[in-house]
């Protein structure tokens, strides 16, 4: 199952910058949706999801999940502190999964390693991922439940960066992101420059960091 048909028409979208480390990373995406179609997919267990079925949150927020991925396996003291940080809170958590090397047996094998108790959603057509322009794993979706637009999406927090990581975040992108949905706000930050593995989408080149990023 996937993207369902009734897709939402709204123009793509610029986001607004922030901070990444020293750089300042502007991350225009011209082909990203600022809206999320509904879709339906089946976790890692063999319950279905439908998107849209969780209008009783606020906020909806998925971390890409790839099987193997040491950011992602990194992030997910990060994503705890996250979820216990708004546990009580009409918030949802879930984590997708694109790759097309995984399928719902090894993730969970990968789950039940790393003791991952989100449901770990399996896209295994690509649909979604294709549809919300994905290109890596450990990236962070917040989704606005009362237009089901995204919030925000990239990183975490600024904890992580490639080849190293630092004791404490700065900046909590997610945390600041949720808080704001929660209060009907517009977060200060929208985009950061996704840091993960890649997703070996079907048909799809590698991006040009060029084209995504100006330093």
């Amino acid at each position: 199952m996937g993207v369902n048909e009734h897709r939402s028409s709204a123009p793509p979208g610029v986001f607004r910058t922030a901070l990444l480390g020293t750089c300042a990373a502007l991350l225009v995406a011209p082909a990203w949706a600022t809206s999320v179609a509904n879709f339906t997919l089946t976790d890692h267990s063999g319950t279905a999801h439908e998107l849209y079925d969780y209008d009783d949150v606020k906020a909806v927020v998925i971390m890409i999940q790839g099987n193997g991925c040491p950011i992602v396996r990194n992030a997910l003291i990060d994503l705890r502190a996250v979820r216990e940080r708004f546990q009580g809170d009409p918030v949802r958590f879930l984590m997708l999964n694109s790759n097309l090397q995984d399928d719902a047996e090894s993730i969970r094998d990968e789950a039940q390693e790393w003791n991952i108790d989100l449901p770990i959603l399996v896209d295994d057509t690509q649909e979604v991922g294709e549809s919300l322009e994905l290109t890596r794993t450990a990236e962070m979706l917040v989704i606005d439940t009362r237009s089901w637009r995204i919030a925000y999406r990239g990183p975490i927090n600024d904890r992580l960066v490639y080849e190293r990581q630092r004791a404490k975040a700065d900046h909590h992108y997610v945390v600041d992101a949720v808080q704001a949905v929660l209060a009907g706000e517009r977060p200060a930050v929208e985009s950061v420059a996704a840091i993960g593995c890649l997703i070996n989408f079907s048909g799809r080149s590698e991006p040009d960091p060029a084209e995504t990023h100006h330093h």
